[in-house]
């Protein structure tokens, strides 16, 4: 009893949870009284027993688990949270309610899953019952069934999904257990009631005995259309009204919802797709085009069986639709006909409309196919195509039936208008506008004329069908000249039709037809006169319009027209209409919804703006019903459209409402009287959507309905103005597409036309040169008009149009030459007239000007006079462009005496002829020709130059500003070339020719990635891809470039060529945002057959490649996949140049697509048939390994070289070279190891390698030096040869390159004899003694440029102690030697490398024998982190346990180095910017997890992370942590952990900040905010996903701040433009609000220290101060803060006495105190641009300094700042003490220099390069140790921690200028 009286003391919730199951039997019950209690749903009662519903369902007693899902079923029916609980509750009513015996336990299970449904959760329920279908157990799997049964039969098939239910259905009839089939059987039988014979399809393959059982069953269903009995809770309002509407208003409207309830289920929409492509035949498309019909047969049959499938997967069947369609059009086998025609048509009904694609391919060719008569043929054809009609638009096969029904066969005429007829049958009457019908019923009635009775029979069907569809309106003004017997048969015809939407498209056709009848009976007099009026005004306007429209002559008969159907009003028909209309008030939104309540059902107006789409589609579907329904004067047209457009109106967002939405407005346009009030209403959102894809059309037929209502022009004018004060260039498009087809259709008033065209073309400017084809060239046709004004109108038209086009689209073309080719004299008078006016002002003209001078020839000779007069005036113009020899040639095809007289007239044109207009140098130019009209001069004054009248590259004059460009234009002009573009296309080549599009690269890949278009990926380019890059590059291409990029002639080619050549400086970021596209169009050209054009592209990738890399841009993968395998093919070019070239780009790309990722493409090569190819591709292959190593090779290096090995057996003799080349060349670098890797050869391909490794032995050892070299020398020559590269020839350069592939070293010294440079330089290395008198005249005469001020090039190697050399030679070389083996790709070699560091670094005393190779060793390290993580991760044969122990030594060897401080101080920005890089990726990487120890490696990793962070260079990881930043923000690809570990190193260092502030170089750290700043501006920032970033920038900046105060603003010294970002602002904003705090600014002085000395600071703190100074330069870590403090101190206290802190120092820590503070004075008084408080490098430093009392090695740094010149001064001459040279010359600058674009900002160097330069030292130490002077420079200079420069340079510079002292001794 204690315990009793223990849990009844408990609250309800915890009873519930109680153990004992009394206790929760008691909890239950209270529960349940409380749920019934609640009244209000949304009580805060609720959500207490959110977390235990779940139990109440899954109690393990039985009991008590009754009571709990009774509790449960009222907490979900009246609780407004219980749609949380639906995943977890159902899934346990599924697990533990549905394996009770209790039945009752069972029905509260499945009531339970229905309220769940019932309150909209019906997704959640279905997918945990079905997953409840999967159970093993029966009685679940029964359970699930029949409550989906339930809930089908309650609520109907459009809240329950079929389609998984279905899916499933036949593994439920296979079950064991007889209760799953029986409930399977009813299951079907309830699916069946909803979707009839759709369920058919799917269970066709269940057990026939089961399905004679089903069919039993079904066939006892009664017929009527099921409806639902329990509603969801959103519809249960909805549905009380109906209920009550429907007991107001009797069965009537019930019926109607009945037939609206009947679901259409599409059968093929329950089928699963079937993928037959790969399951075709492999010999198929053989097989099709064999010459026996048995072998065509079995392929046909073939693919019979595979399209028998009835929904077939979506794929490329471009291919097989081909093979298809050949065999219908030619094959001679009519069986064969048949077979293929089947197949098509199980193509088109498997895929439906994905077929659409090829449908318009197919359909001619099946048409003229009907000439076949058999009717086994026949009918194949006629279900092909039918089949194919649906996968497809009318509008979309129209123009390839048209044209067809030309045909002179009466059967193919006749099946062609069948066929028209059955497609017009599924069509409606939006489906089928004016704009279709118009073509197809000039057709028709061309046949109903025709002499064979099939052919005209057919085509009154057709006529009849269209009648049915669209009503007696639409089609009557196009049967206006049919007669009354004909007229009977089409409409007799149309009484037989059924269609396919019967109901629908039938009730618009009647109603069409009868609706004047009641309006006549019921309406007044005046009422009914006015219907009449409104009915037939528009038809003579129609009748009258229309053949005025035609510019032959007088409109004869339009006057007879227009009194005839107007009545009284005659010929002001027209003002009487628009008068009439415009009379309707603008009513106020309450009168209307007043009005439309009158003829609306109340939910229609209800449910206009609900927040679901499917109530506002059910909304407008009772809409449009009502519509159609009313009478024409009951319309209130004006309060309908104001109803569509109240919220959401025209931004609705769902399309399917928004298109019933147009469709209603062209009905009550069409039905009602509409008023040009109602139509502004609409008229602007109409515009809005009309550049729609999916609404589009739907637009465009209100908008003509809208004109039917409101004439044409007003209409048009209103929609114009509309369109173009929009700047959407798409609904522009498509408006003056829609004006178009609208002036075709209405006819139109020329005068009108011509006045609104005028207009339009003022409108619009220079783009509506586009329109000159379809709207321009109609203009001309005018000038033939017999009417004066009506010419005069079209020539102002014209002029207008020429004025904003330029004349290059009116003389392009045929078009012009056909107007001229007219015997029609005012056209032609007109026409030569204009050209005659226009020509002389032109500087050049298209060719196709020579299409007009036959046309011309002939008016020379016209009977009349007039044209004779203007042919002759025009003549000498012509002939001012085409030149004489031309026009005398085309006299060729004239007769005789007209010959005689031409030339005649030409030899006098000649003497006549006016020169071209001059290049205007100014813009005051005036053109040339007198007769230019006054005001065309301001068009023609800008004449330029085209840039394609030659086809050598010529820079644009108005760009280029150097002398000389001028008599340039001249020399060009001087030689007559004929010029090719005209005045107005020069003015639009003054623009970009490639514009920058915001994230269109990222776009464009993303689309291909997720194949949207097509790959990028052929063997020969098909049509489709051209079309796809033309569209491609429309949005980012200048229009005139892109069509010489796609011109049929080549010479346009290399007129683009030389265009892109000319803007590839100046254009720089447009090229890269394009660069995908430009590649993409090069791989074109590699398929040209002209080796000019060949030639042109390699030169301009040559001159690309090398922009990139000095862009240190990097190729993406999609640019490099796309690009890389083309240009490969063409290394195996016969043409020897062209080889080269080919080679030299693989060369420069390898600077901006990583050498490992080049390498499988060009190992891909070497599988090509061509065995040139193969050969250059083993040789590339050769020096990618030879320069990069064994990495470079992928997947791995065996199998690489496995690969390379197959061709030493090649039967090519180049091959076989080559191969052998290349792995002796492994051979070389890694020895025996070779033999292991490439596995077993032959004996005979054993014995050649062994023999050709022999030989290689026995010559020169130059193959060392050669790999030293080889990757400096791809580096240096692209980067310092590049403004060659522009200017001089390409062959040149491109042979100059590949020498240096072949020999080392520098191209001019290849030549040069190595031995004797090696023994002239001991000697002169090691004489001490003087130089003979000349040779310091020499070397001072070749030294001059170094002392010019601006060229001086930055510091790059410290200054070093005499005995550097001496000290350290033998132990940096074998460091070197080490380090170069820490990035081997062989796992083993690595750690022994990084255990022998790990021993260095762990004992004190050999530590600091590290310092000066820290950069190397962190690269090295990281290089393998890569490598790893890209290879060896990759690797399934390489054991992880060997990865995880290389990860524990890199680890180790790291925390190891990044204890000792004074080492991890030296790591310098862009290393540490890597190192973290490759840290971060490394504990991002999932593939570590997945590893037993890979835990321990990530928390190293962590630890590792942290010492990186605190024992760093504090400026150097805070700068190299801000560049990372900004990097992985910038990357698309970069995942947002990145990112976010990234920031959570910078918080990390902002927590350090005030540890550290005063060792951080501010004004360098401030200098990098303000780039990231000004990359990523506030709003940028605010666009991130994440907050994080802008928080991690403010509180950086808040943390300096408050650190430094105000004198943060003097650290802003090395930002030129501060204006470029907000920094500044952002620090004052900052600044404002500490201003008041007191004290501040002094007590931030005293933290700065002695930088800003307080003035009034006490004479007795001096010497303390001088003290804390010398201190300060005396320690490791702030000795250039001390120099920088003593530097201020001097200044400030010029007198002031320093001798006593240095007279106890030895010698040389005076000499380096004195040095550092001369070093000081010239970078912040001399040419020094970058004042700094702290003298620490912003580049990279070394913190090995001296202190007073110790022997150092090493004195300090220089800075990476810019110095003076005496810096470069004091130093040559430590070097002329040594050997009487110099160190470098300004051309022999190293890479990295070239990488600076602003010495004074020091952006992060790439490691990568550093890298490069570091190995190559190591290698060449490692192989020239013996040379011990040589060594100890190399050792100088890889010690250099700062310098970029690989020692080979400094050698061959040495070698050079030894040379010649040599000479000169001779």
């Amino acid at each position: 009893m204690g315990d009793d009286s223990e849990w009844l003391k408990l609250p309800v919730d915890q009873k519930c949870e109680h153990k004992l199951w009394k206790a929760r039997l008691s909890g239950y019950e209270e529960a349940l009284k409380i749920f019934q209690k609640i009244k209000d749903e949304k009580s805060p009662e609720w959500s207490k027993f959110l977390g235990l519903i779940k139990k109440f369902v899954t109690d393990s007693n039985a009991v008590v688990q009754l009571k709990g899902l009774e509790a449960a079923l009222v907490y979900v029916e009246n609780a407004h949270v219980a749609g949380k609980t639906t995943g977890e509750v159902v899934s346990g009513v599924v697990s533990k309610v549905f394996n009770q015996p209790k039945a009752k336990a069972k029905e509260l299970g499945i009531e339970i899953c229905l309220m769940y449904i019932e309150i909209e959760k019906g997704e959640a329920v279905q997918e945990e019952l079905l997953k409840g279908l999967d159970n093993k157990n029966p009685k679940i799997i029964v359970a699930c069934i029949e409550t989906l049964r339930k809930a089908l039969s309650e609520f109907g098939s459009k809240i329950i999904l079929l389609k998984p239910i279905i899916k499933v259905l036949p593994k439920l009839f296979e079950s064991r257990e007889k209760a799953v089939r029986d409930e399977a059987k009813l299951i079907a039988v309830e699916i069946y009631r909803w979707i009839r014979d759709a369920l058919r399809p799917p269970l066709q393959n269940i057990n026939s005995v089961q399905l004679k059982e089903l069919e039993e069953e079904w066939v006892k269903l009664p017929t009527g259309a099921p409806k639902p009995s329990r509603f969801l809770r959103s519809q249960q309002e909805l549905e009380a009204k109906l209920e009550q509407q429907q007991s107001a208003g009797g069965d009537a409207e019930g019926g109607g919802d009945d037939g609206d309830e009947v679901p259409q289920i599409d059968a093929y929409e329950l089928l699963e797709a079937v993928e037959i492509l790969s399951k075709l035949p492999k010999d198929f498309y053989d097989k099709i085009e064999a010459k026996k019909w048995q072998e065509r047969k079995e392929a046909l049959e073939a693919v019979e069986v595979l399209v028998k499938n009835p929904k077939l997967e979506a794929g490329d069947y471009a291919d097989l639709v081909k093979a298809l369609k050949k065999v219908v059009g030619k094959d001679t086998n009519v069986m064969l006909v048949a077979l293929a025609a089947k197949c098509l048509t199980g193509l088109a009904v498997g895929l439906r409309k994905k077929f659409g694609q090829y449908a318009g391919h197919v359909v001619p060719t099946i048409l003229e196919k009907f000439k076949e008569k058999k009717p086994q043929v026949v009918q194949a054809l006629q279900e092909a195509i039918d089949a194919i009609f649906l996968t497809t638009t009318l509008q979309n096969i129209s123009e390839d039936v048209l044209a067809v029904m030309d045909n002179k066969n009466p059967t193919i005429k006749q099946q062609t208008s069948l066929f028209i007829a059955r497609s017009f049958r599924h069509c409606t009457a939006s489906t089928l506008p004016k704009s279709l019908l118009k073509p197809f019923c000039a057709a028709l009635l061309k046949h109903i004329n025709d002499s064979a009775p099939e052919v005209r029979d057919a085509a009154f069907e057709a006529l009849g069908t269209a009648l049915k569809v669209v009503g007696e309106k639409a089609v009557n003004p196009f049967l206006a000249d049919v007669d009354k017997l004909k007229l009977d048969k089409i409409k007799e015809c149309s009484e037989k039709v059924e269609l396919v939407h019967g109901k629908k498209a039938g009730l618009v056709a009647d109603k069409k037809e009868f609706k004047p009848v009641p309006g006549r009976t019921t309406t007044s007099g005046a009422a009914g006169d006015k219907d009449t009026k409104d009915i037939s005004a528009p038809k003579p306007g129609l009748l009258k319009k229309a053949p005025t429209a035609k510019a032959g002559g007088p409109p004869k008969k339009g006057k007879p027209a227009a009194p005839g159907g107007a009545g009284n009003t005659g010929t002001k028909n027209k003002k009487g209409l628009e008068t009439k209309e415009i009379v309707e008030p603008e009513l106020s939104m309450e009168v209307c919804e007043e009005k439309a309540s009158v003829v609306l059902p109340p939910t229609c107006i209800q449910l206009l703006d609900s927040s679901n789409w499917k109530e506002r589609l059910a909304c407008m579907e009772e809409f449009q019903k009502a519509v159609e329904l009313m009478d024409r004067t009951e319309m209130p047209c004006q309060a309908l459209v104001r109803m569509l457009a109240k919220k959401p109106g025209w931004k609705e967002t769902n399309f399917q409402v928004m298109q019933m939405k147009l469709h209603i407005v062209a009905l009550i346009a069409q039905k009602g009287n509409f008023s040009k009030t109602s139509a502004q209403i609409v008229l602007d959102g109409l515009v809005d959507k009309i550049g729609d894809v999916k609404c589009g059309n739907n637009a465009k037929e209100a908008m003509t309905a809208i004109a039917e209502a409101c004439m044409l022009p007003w209409t048009a004018e209103q929609v114009m103005s509309m369109a173009f004060s929009q700047k959407n260039p798409k609904n522009q498009s498509e408006t003056l597409n829609w004006l178009s087809n609208a002036i075709k259709e209405f006819g139109f008033s020329v005068q009108q036309t011509l006045n609104i065209l005028q207009q339009l073309a003022v409108a619009m400017g220079p783009n509506i040169k586009q329109h000159v084809k379809n709207l321009g060239i109609p203009i001309i046709t005018v000038l033939g008009d017999s009417k004066n004004n009506v010419r005069a109108a079209a020539l102002a038209t014209v002029n207008a149009w020429a004025e904003q086009t330029g004349m290059k689209e009116w003389l392009e073309g045929e078009d012009l030459s056909e107007e001229l080719k007219k015997e029609n004299p005012f056209l032609r008078q007109e026409l030569l007239g204009w050209l005659a006016e226009k020509l002389p002002t032109l500087r050049s003209t298209p060719t196709d000007l020579i299409l007009c001078v036959p046309h011309l020839y002939s008016c020379l000779e016209d009977r009349n006079g007039d044209v004779r007069k203007k042919a002759q005036d025009a003549l000498p113009f012509f002939m001012m462009h085409l030149g004489y020899e031309k026009m005398a040639k085309a006299t060729g095809k004239l007769k005789p005496t007209s010959k005689d007289q031409v030339l005649a007239m030409l030899e006098k044109a000649k003497a006549n002829m006016p020169a071209k207009p001059a290049a205007p140098a100014k813009a005051t130019s005036k053109p040339m020709g007198g007769s230019a009209p006054a005001k065309f001069q301001p068009t023609s004054a800008p004449v330029e130059d085209s840039v394609s009248s030659t086809i050598e590259a010529k820079p644009d004059p108005r760009k280029a500003k150097a002398p000389g460009v001028s008599s340039k234009v001249k020399g060009i002009q001087g030689k007559k070339v004929p010029s090719k573009t005209s005045l107005k296309e020069d003015e639009d080549k003054s623009g970009p020719i490639f514009i920058i599009v915001s994230n269109g690269k990222e776009q464009r890949m993303k689309d291909e990635k997720g194949l949207k278009v097509l790959k990028w990926n052929f063997t020969t380019p098909r049509d489709e891809y051209i079309e796809q890059l033309k569209t491609q590059m429309s949005s980012c291409v200048a229009k005139w470039l892109q069509d010489e990029m796609f011109h049929s002639d080549f010479q346009h080619h290399n007129k683009a060529l030389a265009v892109m050549v000319d803007h590839l400086e100046s254009e720089k970021e447009g090229v890269i945002g394009c660069l995908d596209l430009i590649l993409k169009w090069l791989t074109l050209r590699f398929f040209d057959t002209n080796t000019s054009v060949l030639m042109k592209a390699l030169e301009y990738l040559k001159l690309l490649f090398t922009l990139l890399s000095e862009e240190e841009y990097h190729l993406t993968e999609n640019e490099a996949s796309s690009f890389i395998p083309y240009l490969i093919l063409k290394v195996g070019e016969p043409k020897d140049v062209i080889r080269k070239d080919v080679r030299a780009i693989l060369n420069r790309m390898c600077l901006v697509y990583p050498a490992s990722k080049m390498f499988p493409f060009i190992m891909e090569g070497t599988k090509s048939k061509n065995s040139k190819q193969r050969a250059e591709c083993l040789e590339e292959l050769g020096c990618l390994v030879e320069s990069y190593g064994m990495n470079v090779c992928q997947p791995t290096p065996g199998k690489a070289l496995k690969e390379i090995a197959i061709h030493i057996g090649d039967r090519d003799n180049a091959v076989r070279n080559a191969a052998l080349n290349t792995i002796v060349t492994v051979y070389n670098v890694h020895g025996d190891q070779v033999f292991k890797l490439i596995g077993n050869l032959s004996e005979k391909d054993m014995s050649m390698l062994e023999e050709r490794i022999k030989r290689s032995a026995k010559r020169p050892s130059t193959a060392p030096m050669k790999q030293v070299e080889e990757k400096p020398q791809r580096m240096q020559n692209i980067s310092s040869n590049a403004n060659m590269l522009r200017k001089g020839p390409a062959e040149d350069m491109s042979s100059k390159l590949n020498q240096a592939r072949s020999m080392s070293g520098h191209p001019e010294a290849a030549q040069m004899v190595r031995r004797e440079f090696q023994l002239d330089l001991d000697e002169i290395e090691n004489d001490n003694g003087t130089v003979r008198c000349e040779m310091p005249e020499l070397v001072q005469h070749k030294l001059d440029d170094i002392f010019e001020p601006v060229l001086i090039p930055e510091p790059k190697i410290r200054a070093v102690s005499p005995h550097f050399d001496d000290m350290h030679s033998n132990t940096a070389s074998t460091i070197n030697f080490i380090i170069s083996q820490v990035a081997s790709g062989d796992i083993n070699t690595s750690i022994q490398a990084l255990t022998q560091i790990d021993e260095v670094l762990r004992q004190e005393d050999k530590a600091e024998a590290m310092s000066g190779h820290i950069d190397q060793f962190l690269i090295a390290t990281f290089m393998q982190l890569r490598l790893i993580y890209n290879t060896h991760m990759a690797d399934e044969k390489l054991e992880k346990d060997e990865i995880i122990k290389l990860y524990s030594c890199i680890i180790g060897n790291m925390i190891s180095l990044f204890q000792i401080e004074s080492l991890a101080r030296e790591a310098s920005t862009g290393v540490l910017k890597d190192l973290m890089h490759g840290l971060i990726t490394l504990m991002l990487d999932s593939r570590i997890e997945d590893l037993e120890e890979g835990q321990q490696v990530i928390r190293s990793v962590n630890l590792l992370v942290v010492k990186v962070l605190e024992k760093s260079d504090q400026t150097n990881i805070l700068s190299a942590l801000l560049v990372l930043l900004q990097d992985s923000l910038l990357a698309t690809a970069s995942s947002p952990k990145f990112s976010e570990l990234v920031m959570k190193c910078l918080w990390r260092m902002v927590r350090l900040l005030p540890d550290t502030i005063n060792s951080i170089n501010l004004d360098r750290i401030l200098l990098d905010i303000h780039i990231f700043m000004k990359v990523f501006p506030k709003e940028k920032l605010k666009q991130c996903k994440s907050e994080f970033p802008i928080r991690t920038l403010k509180t950086l900046l808040h943390t300096l701040c408050k650190l430094k105060g105000p004198k943060i603003l003097d650290h802003l010294t090395m930002i030129d433009n501060k204006n470029e970002s907000e920094l500044e602002a952002h620090l004052c904003r900052m600044m404002k609000h500490s201003m008041d705090q007191s004290g501040s600014k002094s007590d931030k002085e005293t933290e700065k220290g002695a930088s800003r000395i307080d003035e009034k600071a006490s004479k007795a703190k001096v010497n303390d101060f001088l003290a804390e100074i010398f201190k300060k330069i005396g320690s490791k870590e702030n000795t250039k803060e001390g120099l920088a403090e003593l530097y201020e101190y001097k200044k400030k206290y010029s007198d002031a006495d320093i001798e006593p802190f240095l007279k106890n120092s030895s010698q040389f820590f005076q000499s380096y105190v004195e040095r550092g503070l001369r070093v000081i004075e010239m970078e912040r008084e001399g040419k020094g641009r970058i004042p700094t408080s702290t003298g620490i490098s912003p580049q990279m430093e070394v913190t090995c300094v001296p202190t007073p009392t110790s022997t150092v090695s090493s004195i300090g740094n220089t800075n990476g700042e810019e110095v003076g010149p005496s810096v470069y001064l004091e130093r040559l001459k430590i070097l002329r003490q040594r050997c009487g040279l110099d160190n470098t010359k300004q051309d022999d600058r190293p890479p990295l220099t070239s990488l600076l674009s602003k010495p004074a900002i020091p952006p992060v160097a790439s490691s990568t390069d550093m890298l490069h330069s570091k190995l190559s030292q190591l290698r060449e130490s490692r192989e020239q140790h013996q040379h011990s002077d040589l060594d100890s420079n190399q050792t100088h200079s890889a010690g250099t921690l700062t310098s970029s420069s690989s020692s080979t340079t400094n050698i061959d510079d040495l070698k050079k200028r030894l040379e010649r002292i040599k000479s000169s001794r001779k």
